[in-house]
C-alpha cells in the first residue's frame, strides 16, 4: 500500500476516487509502520526543533509533577493531623464526694454520669484507667472504657448501660453489676439499694 501526502489531502477534502478512498481507509485501520512512505527526506532542522521542544516539555513536566506530589502530600498530612488532633477525646480524672447520709447526689460529666449514694467518695481517672472509691454509686457510661480498681481488678463499662458499684461490707468485696441484674440479688440487698438510690 503506497499512501502519500497528496492522497491523504485528497481524502481529507473528499476529492479522491473510490479506489483511493478504500486504500486510505485500509491504511488507517492498519497500525503497522510498514505502510508509511519513508522516502521523503526530512530536514535535520525539523528534527532538532522537535527534540528541543520535547526535552523542554519533559523538564517542565518533571518539575510540575514534583511540586504536585509535594502539595498533595502536604494537604493529606494536614488533613490526617487535624483529624487525629480534633478527634482525640479529652479524658478526665475527677473526684466526687457526697457527705450526706440520707440523699444521693448526681454528677453529669462528659464521658459518664455518676450518682453517689450517701457518704460516698469516688475518684474516676480515665487518663490512667483507675478507680478508687468508698461507698456505693451508680455509673452511666457515655462511652466504653475499662478501669482498674484498688485490688487491681479490671472493670469493663459499656456505653448506654447503668452499673451499680459497691465496696459495702454487706457484699464482702468490691462488686459491680448492671442495673438489670438487680433482680438476682437477695431481696434485703435489693431494698437497701433501692432505698439508697431513689431513682432506680
Amino acid at each position: 500500500m503506497n499512501i502519500n501526502p497528496e492522497m491523504l489531502n485528497r481524502y481529507a477534502s473528499e476529492q479522491c476516487s473510490e479506489e483511493e478512498k478504500l486504500l486510505v481507509n485500509k491504511w488507517l485501520e492498519d497500525d503497522s509502520w510498514a505502510s508509511l512512505d519513508n522516502t521523503i527526506p526530512v530536514k535535520d532542522e525539523v528534527g532538532d526543533e522537535i527534540w528541543k521542544d520535547v526535552s523542554q516539555a519533559t523538564v517542565l513536566v518533571k518539575a510540575t509533577k514534583w511540586w504536585k506530589y509535594l502539595s498533595v502530600a502536604s494537604v493529606l498530612f494536614l488533613i490526617g493531623f487535624s483529624f487525629f488532633y480534633f478527634k482525640s477525646e479529652n479524658l478526665d480524672s475527677l473526684t466526687f464526694s457526697n457527705k450526706s447520709f440520707d440523699t444521693s447526689k448526681f454528677f453529669a460529666e462528659t464521658h459518664y454520669d455518676v450518682i453517689l449514694g450517701g457518704n460516698t467518695n469516688a475518684s474516676i481517672d480515665l487518663i490512667n484507667n483507675k478507680l478508687s472509691f468508698s461507698g456505693d454509686f451508680i455509673i452511666k457510661p457515655k462511652r466504653d472504657f475499662k478501669l482498674l480498681d484498688t485490688d487491681h481488678n479490671t472493670l469493663s463499662f459499656k456505653a448506654g448501660r447503668e452499673y451499680f458499684v459497691s465496696d459495702s461490707p454487706d457484699f464482702g468485696k468490691i462488686i459491680v453489676f448492671q442495673k438489670s441484674d438487680l433482680a438476682f440479688l437477695p431481696s434485703s440487698m435489693q431494698n437497701k439499694i433501692i432505698a439508697q438510690f431513689q431513682d432506680i
